[in-house]
């Protein structure tokens, strides 16, 4: 079985605006909260209890045109990571205040 990576942008493309855009949506936020916590690659279908198929497709694809996340397809299944490291070394510690800022708590 072939494995397929889609193309993200380079760490020059990112742009603020765009991440922060993509943030702005409940279920990307969850998604990219999902994917801090858990720290590794995660199959999407652990996020179907978040909406139909083709809604979660288009919000995937904002968040890898975005540069938040990474995709590589399997097969039938894909497969998402967070670009945890690339967004440190564009915008140093912005997930974390973001993901911690987001979630209710103050600590």
């Amino acid at each position: 079985m072939t494995s397929q990576q889609f193309e993200s942008p380079s760490l020059t493309d990112i742009s603020l605006t765009q991440l922060l855009k993509s943030l702005s949506d409940p279920t990307r936020l969850k998604i990219v909260q999902t994917l801090l916590r858990v720290g590794t690659e995660i199959s999407c279908a652990q996020f179907e209890t978040l909406g139909k198929k083709s809604n979660l497709s288009q919000h995937y694809r904002n968040l890898r045109q975005a540069g938040l996340i990474s995709i590589r397809r399997e097969g039938r299944h894909s497969y998402l990571t967070l670009r945890k490291t690339d967004l440190d070394r564009r915008f140093p510690g912005l997930i974390e205040v973001i993901v911690k800022n987001s979630d209710g708590r103050d600590d």
